[in-house]
């Protein structure tokens, strides 16, 4: 009974900040990278992922369909602020869709693979802006995953619930960089059980002028149900296409640590249109 305390208390708190008034000092300037988490736009990404499982076990491939849209008006509108670093730090709040179509290969002990593929799990999120200024920025949210798989082996088999922080500090790492640390907590609703730590280390790097950027994105991650700990470290290397009209592409490799890792690494690529 009290694990079920500390979830809906975590949950509850976090709700709260988000619906809090938001202080906003500084305008910022416009960005178009989509790299700022706490930076609202709109957002729209096609990706596609893959996972190679250790031990030779087989492969997930994601091609993934993102929606990201700030909800209320611009910060800079409200204020009225046209100075500083971060002029118009976006809305006041940020809705964020994602769908997937999967498909999972699966090598047995003789090296014959079986592959299954369909549609995966569907999540959503809801971030605010609870307090920002031209140092840094605070964002809570929740974020839901449902159990829409169209086949087991796709998804998670469970409704999820999630809430989530994050914490941005701007120049902090040179000019042009932002640290944004963030924690989210992982727990089902219905469905296989779920109790798990994220906890997102986030470092991005404006290049030339923002025609570039580079993102180191450390996740160790803590699965309280089944007792074991991993980690995924992924590097992102970002390039304007377009930069007036926000259309941009990016690779992002990475790979897995830990005894428990479930994959050895991954590799991503993806375009992104975002506009205000």
């Amino acid at each position: 009974m009290k694990k079920v305390n500390i979830k809906l208390l975590s949950l509850l708190l976090l709700i709260a900040i988000a619906t809090t008034a938001i202080a906003q000092k500084e305008k910022p300037k416009k960005d178009n990278t989509g790299t700022n988490p706490i930076n609202f736009t709109y957002d729209y990404r096609l990706y596609w992922e893959m996972q190679q499982f250790k031990d030779n076990g087989g492969s997930l491939n994601k091609r993934v369909m993102e929606f990201r849209a700030p909800l209320g008006r611009d910060l800079a509108n409200v204020l009225g602020k046209t100075e500083g670093f971060l002029p118009n730090l976006g809305s006041r709040y940020q809705l964020r869709l994602r769908a997937y179509y999967n498909t999972l290969s699966i090598n047995d002990t003789n090296q014959k693979t079986s592959t299954t593929s369909g549609i995966g799990d569907f999540d959503a999120r809801f971030m605010a802006i609870a307090y920002a200024n031209k140092k840094w920025g605070i964002a809570p949210g929740l974020e839901g995953f449902f159990n829409t798989a169209s086949n087991d082996l796709l998804g998670s088999g469970s409704n999820i619930l999630a809430p989530v922080v994050f914490v941005g500090f701007f120049n902090l790492l040179g000019k042009h960089s932002i640290f944004a640390p963030g924690y989210q907590y992982q727990f089902n609703v219905s469905g296989k059980k779920v109790s798990r730590s994220v906890f997102d280390i986030y470092f991005v790097w404006i290049l030339a002028k923002g025609k570039n950027w580079l993102i180191f994105n450390p996740q160790p991650i803590i699965d309280h149900h089944n007792d074991i700990a991993f980690a995924q470290v992924d590097v992102e290397w970002g390039f304007m296409i377009v930069p007036k009209s926000g259309i941009s592409g990016y690779i992002r490799p990475g790979f897995g640590i830990g005894e428990h890792r479930p994959f050895n690494y991954n590799f991503e690529v993806a375009i992104k249109f975002v506009w205000r």
